[in-house]
């Protein structure tokens, strides 16, 4: 700057053209605007599958713990049946024997009386 002003060279004039005029500003914000919102959205698209991809990335390493446990709930299950099966036949079982012994008290009221009437 000091040797153009010392040598007498003038400072280029921005040519007419290309001044900026309150309406190319007010367009130029319009646009920057829209990039803005277009980034935006590009940022939410991208935020969301990266969300996705996480997920799935957990999905995938908690997959074995939750074969483990069905595999190991399906083996109580199995468990449970059984002893169910044997609690029923023993239920069963208990039943036949309180038939048996009702009618082995039936059986000795009946020889009391005979027996109470035989007595004088």
């Amino acid at each position: 700057m000091s040797e153009q002003a010392q040598h007498g060279v003038q400072a280029a004039a921005v040519p007419r053209p290309e001044r900026a005029t309150p309406a190319s500003l007010y367009t130029d914000l319009a646009m920057a605007r829209e990039e803005i919102q277009e980034l935006k959205r590009e940022r939410d698209a991208l935020k969301r599958r990266l969300q996705l991809a996480l997920g799935a990335e957990i999905d995938n390493a908690a997959q074995p713990e939750r074969v483990q446990r069905v595999q190991d709930l399906e083996g109580r299950t199995q468990a449970l049946t059984r002893d169910l099966a044997e609690a029923r036949a023993q239920a069963t079982r208990l039943t036949e024997q309180q038939q048996e012994s009702d009618e082995t008290i039936a059986s000795l009221r009946l020889a009391l009386r005979k027996a109470m009437r035989t007595v004088p």
